[in-house]
């Protein structure tokens, strides 16, 4: 297998349902089975305790059982952050077997843990790394086009976990009177941990989820006003963005986006656009 130089991305927003974990799968589905004759190789890990992106890939793509064979047996991004039982044991990184599930020969998951609620409360800070570790000691990026961590909307040890370990960040964000608010407490969290521990972190930009086909004069003027503020004029926002597809609302076609049509071809558009930034290189907008 020729190695390659994957890029990692975490998608987060400090705002809940913004649609960031339907536009991580989505993204990781898109790029590993749509993409035609260059298919990526994916591997997303799911960083929220709600791990609803688990929920969704396993439901389309293994015929296993979560709470039988892969709960069980930890195998879930849970294991990095239980504290050592004995401290005169050097730390070692789970192995890839350990940890990964190859849902298809082009996209794999680590799975999440409701149990990573815990990890908060018990952790030591310097676990905080780990996931940093797991995939340099396992040669991760070597092995993957692309690492996508979908993170949750709460500041934790494993929000600073997975943006300490990606290269950029991406903020899904929905059009509402409240969107500024994720946005503000986002940016000064990263600031805060770019200083303190030192790490080129850049933003890939902002894509706008769960649009209407036409915007209200309302929403318009929400989106209008939220471009104005300072914290957002700093960021690159995507032209690409992903449509209201009620659909996906009720699971007519399962969770996943790419099972509509509608819905792959934002993804075709938004996958361009993602590459487009990486290969030409992220700045100040």
């Amino acid at each position: 297998m020729s190695k390659k130089d994957g890029k990692i991305i975490s998608f987060i927003n400090m705002k809940g349902g913004v649609g960031k974990t339907t536009l991580s799968i989505g993204v990781a589905d898109y790029l590993a089975h749509y993409k035609g004759q260059e298919n990526f190789k994916v591997l997303l890990i799911d960083a929220d305790p709600q791990f609803n992106a688990t929920q969704a890939l396993l439901d389309s793509y293994y015929e296993g059982d979560y709470f039988k064979d892969i709960l069980p047996v930890e195998k879930t991004i849970n294991r990095l952050f239980k504290p050592q039982v004995q401290f005169s044991q050097q730390y070692k990184s789970p192995t890839p077997e350990e940890m990964i599930i190859e849902l298809t020969k082009e996209l794999h998951i680590v799975c999440g843990d409701l149990n990573l609620v815990l990890a908060n409360k018990s952790s030591d800070y310097t676990h905080v790394k780990r996931l940093k570790r797991f995939i340099k000691d396992n040669n991760l990026r070597e092995m993957y086009d692309l690492i996508i961590i979908d993170c949750p909307p709460t500041l934790t040890i494993y929000t600073d976990s997975a943006l300490i370990a990606s290269d950029y960040y991406l903020i899904p964000n929905r059009i509402d009177r409240y969107s500024i608010i994720g946005i503000s407490s986002l940016q000064k969290a990263i600031n805060n941990l770019k200083g303190e521990e030192d790490i080129n972190l850049e933003c890939l930009g902002l894509i706008y989820t769960i649009l209407d086909d036409e915007l209200t004069y309302k929403q318009q003027e929400m989106k209008n006003n939220f471009e104005q503020k300072e914290e957002v004029q700093q960021i690159y926002i995507f032209t690409s963005y992903t449509s209201n597809v009620k659909d996906i609302q009720v699971g007519k076609q399962g969770p996943v986006p790419t099972m509509y049509k509608k819905s792959r071809n934002d993804l075709d558009d938004i996958c361009t656009e993602i590459l487009d930034r990486i290969q030409q290189g992220v700045g100040v907008k």
